[in-house]
């Protein structure tokens, strides 16, 4: 992961969100949680990343900032 904000991207599930009570986020630790618990990836990461399996096969990269912005 970077230490760059600007690059970082978390995986988002809207099913896994409304499933988890707000723990839609993929952490490559603990699996669906809160944003405070996402893994972040490096825009470089993500070129060869799967996107984990959710339930509404909804799951999608989103920009860390906008992810902090609009889903806490």
């Amino acid at each position: 992961m970077t230490g760059e904000s600007s690059d970082c991207w978390v995986v988002y599930s809207p099913s896994e969100s409304a499933l988890g009570d707000g723990g839609g986020f993929w952490s490559n630790e603990f699996c669906w949680v809160e944003f405070d618990q996402a893994t972040r990836f490096s825009m470089e990461e993500t070129r060869r990343l799967h996107l984990p399996i959710s339930s509404g096969n909804d799951a999608r990269l989103i920009p860390w900032q906008e992810a902090q912005r609009h889903y806490r």
